[in-house]
């Protein structure tokens, strides 16, 4: 059976110490699909005391569709998320590192296009508010 392509997109934030992970929950009503807490192991499984740790606190976000869907519909979902806090992300984005992160996996001969991603007009206006940076990382197998 052929892998098939897939696009993970995720709205994250960084670097926060002075407060929680609940308590950016709270002020974005909205429940990360996984966090990052500075100091514990990076693969919670291995305890071994020289495993590697999470080296900064993270709140992550993912579109709530899945990893086959379009770009650009993974972007519009979360800008639908996004949108209406957006006063609340200004706040956040300019003591945080706020962050769209998009990992492409494509595999190598299974009859699917490179998948595309498109940074739309929607897209240029929401970072033109809020500062978010764009990490987009490509793995071919």
């Amino acid at each position: 059976m052929m892998k098939r392509n897939q696009v993970d997109l995720r709205f994250s934030i960084w670097n926060f110490e002075d407060l929680s992970h609940s308590e950016i929950s709270d002020t974005l009503g909205l429940l990360p699909q996984k966090v990052y807490i500075k100091g514990e192991f990076r693969n919670p499984k291995n305890t071994n005391p020289d495993s590697p740790r999470v080296k900064k606190n993270g709140w992550i976000l993912n579109s709530g569709l899945d990893e086959y869907a379009p770009f650009e519909h993974q972007m519009n979902n979360l800008l639908d998320i996004l949108e209406p806090r957006i006063d609340t992300l200004k706040e956040i984005s300019v003591k945080y590192l706020c962050e769209f992160s998009c990992a492409l996996h494509v595999y190598r001969d299974n009859g699917e296009s490179t998948p595309s991603v498109h940074l739309d007009e929607r897209y240029n206006n929401f970072i033109k508010e809020v500062n978010v940076e764009f990490d987009l990382d490509l793995y071919v197998v």
